[in-house]
């Protein structure tokens, strides 16, 4: 019987003795047939139909297997039409029942027999196409009995079985009847596993000439004497140059200085003792068509068959224009980032040393405006010399006030892109003590910051709206006399040594 399984199973007879030389004649044209054809199926189907020609059965199942033994392609001969359609209905064999087949204990010649009312057997079932002849047109072979032929790759691989069916004497095979089978099997193995190969390098050629074809960076390799041999569409799109006008010149016109070009073959000839001295994405200069030095980033490497023949070389090329220029806004946006926080940094200095300027002058405005002091100028006849003095400080304060306003624009513009009159830092809104409420507000305030006269400023100014103030020298401060005391209102400058603002 033969199972339908991804394996197979047969039975084989010997050959008659005259015609042993004449299977081995047509066994040997088929496998040179199944060497010229290119198409597997068709080898396939070759390799069977020679099978019953030559040999003692009247079917054929032919299963290749993958590495985890599951079949992925088969061929027959010698089935009826019912019999294919069987031989595909039947559920195929697991791949670890499949890999106890080829046990010793079963082993005929280089083939596997298994008796259908073995143990093995009865895991196997009955599945497969039946003979249509009863058990009496056979001697000692059962029907369902299983014959496997393993075919062999070059490193010992199982790529498939062979099984036949329906032997025409109806006997158990022997080491000797299998002889010829089995160097067929091997001869057939070796036919399919050549062109597998074959087909497969031209699958990888195909998809290395696209490969090379698509590939946006520059490809180009040399013969032996540095000759172009290889010129991909992207060295074209690169450098300007179509295949067919540079294709067989010297490598070295492509390079923008010959010197480093030299160079870099040195290191590429050297990477064979020590393969850290290949080139991988070096940056040099190629000289394009039109004469502009291109920046690249080149790998490159020597090429040696197996018998470690230098074949040339071949070299990968990244155009580095678009990093370049990226490089280039990075760096301008760094430099403009940098200015942007010096000026910001100084904005912020100067407008500290402002702070200190205005509410010294306002102090000396505030003090000014007491009446004591005004009546005191007007007792010694000075009040001319009062409204001067007052006058000059009203100045400083306006000039300093244009100062800080300027200061303040080129700070916001430095940090934000943009200049905002209320906004502060993070959302933070400037606030405003509402006119015409002197004398008419009261309440504890607390004063934090860190330099003398902005903090005397607020204290003075807070005292005449109508406030009970205390004043902090740093935020720890702060805290400290903030759980000493209730305050209604904590006026905190941001940046205070100890604790900052946000911290208190």
């Amino acid at each position: 019987m033969i199972p339908v399984s991804e394996d197979s199973r047969a039975s084989g007879t010997p050959p008659s003795d005259p015609a042993s030389q004449d299977q081995v004649a047509q066994l040997l044209r088929i496998s040179a047939a199944v060497l010229v054809e290119t198409d597997l199926d068709a080898q396939l189907r070759l390799v069977a139909e020679g099978i019953i020609g030559a040999c003692n059965f009247r079917r054929c199942v032919i299963s290749l297997l993958d590495r985890k033994w599951n079949v992925w392609k088969r061929a027959h001969a010698g089935l009826t039409p019912e019999d294919a359609k069987a031989l595909e209905g039947t559920t195929p064999i697991p791949p670890e029942q499949r890999q106890r087949i080829f046990a010793e204990a079963v082993r005929v010649g280089g083939s596997y027999f298994i008796p259908h009312d073995s143990k093995l057997g009865s895991l196997l079932g009955p599945s497969g196409v039946t003979s249509k002849r009863g058990e009496g047109d056979f001697v000692d072979w059962h029907p369902d009995d299983f014959l496997f032929i393993p075919m062999y790759g070059k490193e010992g691989r199982i790529l498939g079985t062979i099984s036949v069916d329906d032997p025409l004497d109806g006997r158990r095979p022997t080491a000797a009847s299998l002889r010829i089978l089995e160097l067929f099997a091997r001869e057939a193995a070796f036919a399919i596993e050549q062109s597998n190969l074959l087909r497969e390098l031209r699958r990888t050629e195909g998809y290395l000439e696209n490969l090379i074809s698509s590939s946006p960076d520059a490809i180009v390799t040399t013969d032996p004497e540095g000759r172009i041999v290889v010129w991909n569409e992207g060295a074209e799109r690169i450098l300007g140059w179509k295949s067919e006008e540079i294709v067989g010149r010297s490598v070295l016109e492509v390079y923008a200085e010959a010197k480093e070009a030299r160079a870099i073959m040195r290191r590429v000839m050297a990477s064979k003792e020590d393969t850290a001295l290949r080139p991988r994405g070096q940056e040099t200069e190629l000289r394009a068509k039109s004469g502009e030095k291109i920046p690249v980033a080149l790998s490159a490497a020597a090429l040696y068959n197996s018998a470690g023949d230098f074949l040339g070389t071949a070299g990968i090329s990244r155009d580095l224009r678009p990093w370049k220029k990226l490089e280039e806004e990075r760096r301008r946006a760094e430099k403009a980032a940098a200015l942007g926080e010096v000026a910001a940094t100084l904005s912020h200095e100067i407008n500290n040393f402002l702070e200190e300027i205005l509410s010294a002058g306002q102090i000396s405005l505030l003090t000014l405006e007491e009446p004591e002091i005004r009546a005191m100028y007007e007792q010694a006849g000075k009040r001319r010399e009062l409204e001067k003095e007052v006058q000059r400080l009203t100045v400083i304060s306006h000039e300093a006030l244009k100062i800080a306003s300027l200061t303040n624009r080129l700070q916001a513009l430095a940090l934000e892109g943009e200049y905002k009159t209320t906004e502060y830092v993070d959302d933070i809104r400037m606030m405003e003590l509402p006119h015409g409420t002197k004398g008419t507000l009261s309440g504890k305030i607390l004063v934090a910051d860190d330099r003398l006269f902005i903090r005397e400023f607020l204290r003075d100014f807070l005292v005449l709206e109508g406030f009970e103030v205390d004043v902090a020298a740093d935020g720890a401060e702060a805290v400290e006399m903030a759980k000493a005391r209730h305050y209604d209102l904590v006026l905190s400058d941001i940046k205070m040594p100890e604790m900052n603002g946000y911290e208190v």
